[in-house]
């Protein structure tokens, strides 16, 4: 165990930047906070949960993935190292779920060249981010177990750091990580923690949730009444941590050459299950809004969701960011009342 003052994690980064793209909480000018490129001038540790998760980092939202110029296939891979930091922990869950999903079946090689080269600092939470945090009902925070390089909890003055993997322990092998020898620190560390879970309040009502959808006794009213408020905006997949639907589009740049391009994609769209026949089996917005949280809270693979509750993540972003309210938690309280 290692201890770290706070005024010396951006001497750090300008550290550690001279081998790594850094990507840190970053504050704009208009007071917004975003993951955005290491700058000693605009870093901050003074941040909540951020408005984007990071897969974009491992996902782009656009990419080329590869080229075909006088007949010859070639890949386009991520070459570059990353050190992500600040992450929090239902973000890192994201992640690790999305990487299980990626290399599963198929290996997904541009996924991995990603997941690869980059370092993953996260900063544990020690209170809720805001009022729709619910990573202790998901079983994915406030702090994580595994799958970081380097984990901070926050002391006051001072981060407690753990190392999770042996590029971890180089990195917080510097001056700036002091031993923290004292007698106490395991029971001071197990302390933290258990503040920190027992800040953010379990939510009943997605576990509950989750059961009516087993046992087939959700009200499909409530899908009904939901998909005719869904306007079909693509926000909360956006904003989803775990949501990893595409598209390719192969785009012509001369006669003979061109490339193939990977787009974010959303089942909420109507043209997404639609078939060449013409033929779409989620022909309406409520079988395409019961669908996506079906895939998040009952139909997805065991591996895929890392001894998590299930696919989702309990970031709260889809409540934080729907226009209309119809976010994971407003649906799960929907069907447990059985309100439609």
């Amino acid at each position: 165990m290692k201890l770290v003052a706070k005024k010396d994690i951006s001497e750090c980064l300008s550290a550690w930047s001279s081998t790594y793209s850094i990507l840190c909480p970053t504050l704009k000018e208009q007071g917004e906070r975003v993951y955005d490129t290491f700058d000693p001038a605009t870093f901050t540790l003074e941040y909540r949960k951020l408005p984007m998760p990071l897969k974009s980092s491992f996902l782009p939202q656009s990419e080329v993935i590869f080229t075909i110029e006088n007949g010859n296939f070639t890949p386009v891979l991520n070459e570059g190292r990353m050190l992500i930091f600040g992450i929090r922990a239902c973000d890192l869950m994201g992640i690790r779920q999305s990487r299980s999903f990626f290399g599963r079946d198929l290996d997904d090689r541009y996924f991995r060249a990603y997941a690869e080269n980059t370092i993953l600092v996260v900063h544990a939470c020690s209170l809720p981010q805001n009022e729709t945090c619910f990573c202790t009902t998901t079983k994915s925070g406030p702090y994580a177990k595994q799958g970081f390089d380097i984990q901070l909890f926050d002391m006051g003055n001072d981060f407690l750091v753990e190392a999770g993997s042996d590029i971890g322990r180089e990195l917080t092998s510097s001056r700036h990580f002091v031993d923290f020898d004292d007698v106490d620190a395991q029971e001071r560390f197990s302390k933290i923690k258990h503040m920190a879970h027992n800040s953010i309040p379990v939510v009943p009502e997605v576990t509950e949730a989750i059961d009516f959808l087993k046992d087939s006794s959700a009200n499909d009213g409530v899908w009904n009444h939901l998909g005719s408020k869904c306007i079909a905006c693509g926000g909360c997949v956006y904003v989803c941590p775990t949501c990893t639907c595409f598209n390719v589009i192969d785009s012509a740049t001369t006669k003979e050459d061109g490339e193939r391009i990977r787009t974010w994609d959303t089942c909420l769209y109507g043209g997404f299950t639609k078939e060449a026949s013409g033929h779409n089996p989620r022909s309406s917005q409520a079988l395409r809004l019961k669908r996506r949280h079906e895939h998040k809270l009952l139909y997805y693979n065991k591996t895929d969701i890392q001894d998590a509750l299930c696919g989702c993540v309990g970031c709260g972003r889809c409540s934080d960011y729907c226009p209309v309210h119809i976010g994971t938690l407003e649906v799960t309280k929907a069907i447990v009342d059985h309100i439609y």
